[in-house]
């Protein structure tokens, strides 16, 4: 989702405000003076993480159905968590790995980055730059960097 994150602000900000009100999709753009399709992008990926929850009707004279939209808000501390324990699980894993691996870099300053037994097999030579020789790479920096991220998102 690519919105800029204004237009979800904005149509957050309407859902809390109008609690009391029963909210198509059409009246949130209408109100939030956001196009439609990106009220209906934003209002479904809302849902999908449990932030809002909508009613549907059939509408008795044109057959379609009517969604009426209202926030579950009070689910952000859980979603928040999950994410934050998700990331966390995931930067273990990555510092693990770097942790038991040793790493070689192309010389010439491509992309290649390998681990030993790659570069072995490899015998140094990069395959993205067809020949750069492999080097040790001190991947200090890369372990402290995923170990204080740990750290700040646990806090």
């Amino acid at each position: 989702m690519d919105f800029g994150g204004k237009e979800a602000i904005i149509i957050a900000k309407i859902l809390v405000k109008t609690t009391n009100e029963d909210l198509t999709d059409e009246r949130i753009a209408e109100l939030s003076e956001v196009r439609l399709n990106i009220v209906r992008k934003i209002l479904y990926i809302l849902n999908e993480n449990k932030l809002t929850e909508f009613q549907r009707v059939r509408d008795k004279r044109s057959g379609w159905y009517i969604y009426y939209w209202t926030e579950t808000f009070s689910n952000l501390t859980n979603l928040l968590s999950e994410r934050k324990d998700a990331v966390s699980e995931k930067l273990d894993i990555r510092m693990k790995f770097e942790n038991e691996n040793f790493f070689f870099m192309c010389n010439n300053g491509c992309t290649g980055r390998y681990i030993f037994i790659d570069a072995m097999d490899l015998n140094f030579r990069c395959a993205n730059c067809d020949g750069g020789i492999l080097e040790e790479e001190r991947n200090r920096k890369k372990v402290n960097f995923l170990k204080d991220t740990i750290i700040n998102i646990r806090s």
